[in-house]
């Protein structure tokens, strides 16, 4: 079969979640025997295999031609010129897979919430909410991240297929690595290497491990702050941040006393493709969710990471991960009072932390990347989406638009009425 990927990425040494996912899927559609090409803002060729086809989004041209080549194409958004090509090909007897793992309406919604009132955030959010209406009149498949994106999905759009559609809502969580086996001791020389204002980090020291960014929605002011007794008691435990500005440093250290303030380094991005040799060097990943919807509906890609390699979790209670680490055992799900306890404990106790990294090992073989690849062709062969269906969900949606625009004004005069209020 012949796949198209598309999300307008940058394929270099770095790699966002959409990206990351679509290399892998890549990866393993490609060693299945599948063809794959792959849409981009830019990429750099000499980093992937010759096997995989990158298509510049801007060449609108090339774009169609391999739309009409490709028997499966998987949409991560998309703006007019792809929808509208999405769906005169699919009238061809092509299917049209909507990637749904961020919900991105949500997110905008708690943008606009938290800063002024913004016609374009206004006008981003209507446009992805028309997305996943066009995704279920007219598409062929919708895959979510977990069973919260699920649930919203299909309150979504129940109010106009009520169940009919469900079964093209498809949970396939995000992918992983295989697991290998990787050197400690290597990986702390490389965090060393790099580690420019820090002490020195040692064998002997216990190292948590932020692998993400540090965004206003984790909340890590509340999570440093509550970490301080551990700090106070283990002082090798020492808690490693990657990427962070100068003037968040600063924030983040007045959370903790000066003389806990050496427990917490900041280090420079690491090379992407080279992450995995450098995080070899943690005993345990911290993942902390804020009171808002990327802890609900966040697919926590770094989380698949630490299945690549056997790294456990220490996280907040959610509806994902929690669940998944409570009953595999590998990992720890506390809150923001037991935090501290929780880490002092098993940074303490290395029997016990080397049975987490035994379960992680354990769970990952079902989120490899192979697998991912084994159920969306599975699913994508299961859905069948005549022609004359096709055209009613277009037709349907027309008449919708309307009313779209209808609420659409009504959130720009209300969030204006809001402002006036404040």
């Amino acid at each position: 079969m012949n796949f198209f990927l598309i999300y307008k990425g940058h394929y270099g040494t770095s790699l966002k979640g959409p990206e990351m996912r679509y290399v892998g899927l890549a990866k393993s559609l490609v060693s299945a025997g599948h063809s794959v090409s792959l849409a981009a803002r830019s990429f750099d060729t000499n980093l992937y295999s010759p096997k995989l086809n990158f298509v510049a989004v801007h060449n609108m041209y090339k774009m169609f031609v391999t739309m009409l080549k490709s028997d499966v194409m998987v949409l991560h958004g998309g703006g007019p010129f792809i929808l509208i090509s999405a769906i005169l090909v699919s009238f061809l007897g092509k299917k049209i897979v909507l990637d749904g793992y961020v919900p991105h309406w949500i997110e905008l919604d708690e943008v606009a919430h938290k800063t002024k009132s913004s016609f374009v955030l206004s006008a981003k959010s209507a446009f992805n909410a028309f997305r996943s209406l066009l995704a279920v009149f007219v598409f062929d498949l919708i895959i979510v991240a977990n069973n919260r994106q699920l649930d919203l999905m299909r309150g979504f759009v129940g109010a106009f297929t009520r169940t009919r559609e469900f079964s093209k809502i498809q949970i396939i969580p995000f992918g992983c690595e295989p697991y290998e086996l990787r050197s400690r001791v290597e990986g702390l020389a490389l965090l060393n290497s790099i580690n420019e204002k820090s002490p020195v980090l040692n064998e002997s020291d216990f190292l948590v491990g932020w692998l993400g960014g540090t965004y206003g929605w984790f909340d890590l002011n509340s999570v440093v702050a509550a970490l301080s007794d551990a700090f106070a008691q283990n002082q090798q435990i020492k808690l490693v941040f990657f990427g962070v500005s100068e003037e968040n440093q600063v924030m983040l250290l007045s959370n903790l006393p000066e003389s806990l303030q050496s427990q917490i380094v900041f280090l420079p991005w690491v090379p992407f493709m080279e992450r995995f040799k450098y995080w070899a060097a943690f005993d345990i990943s911290l993942v902390w969710g804020g009171q808002g919807y990327e802890n609900d509906y966040a697919s926590r890609t770094r989380n698949f990471d630490c299945l690549s390699l056997g790294l456990p979790i220490i996280q907040n209670e959610d509806d994902e991960w929690g669940r998944r680490l409570e009953k595999h055992g590998a990992g720890i799900v506390t809150t923001q009072q037991r935090l501290s306890t929780d880490l002092l404990h098993i940074s303490q106790d290395s029997k016990a932390l080397e049975l987490l990294k035994n379960n992680m090992v354990q769970l990952a073989p079902e989120f490899y990347w192979d697998e991912f690849a084994k159920t969306l062709i599975n699913s994508v062969q299961r859905v069948k989406t005549g022609g004359i269906r096709r055209l009613f969900g277009v037709l349907a949606l027309l008449t919708l638009l309307p009313a779209l625009l209808l609420f659409f004004v009504y959130e720009l005069v209300n969030q204006r009425s809001v402002r006036e209020k404040s």
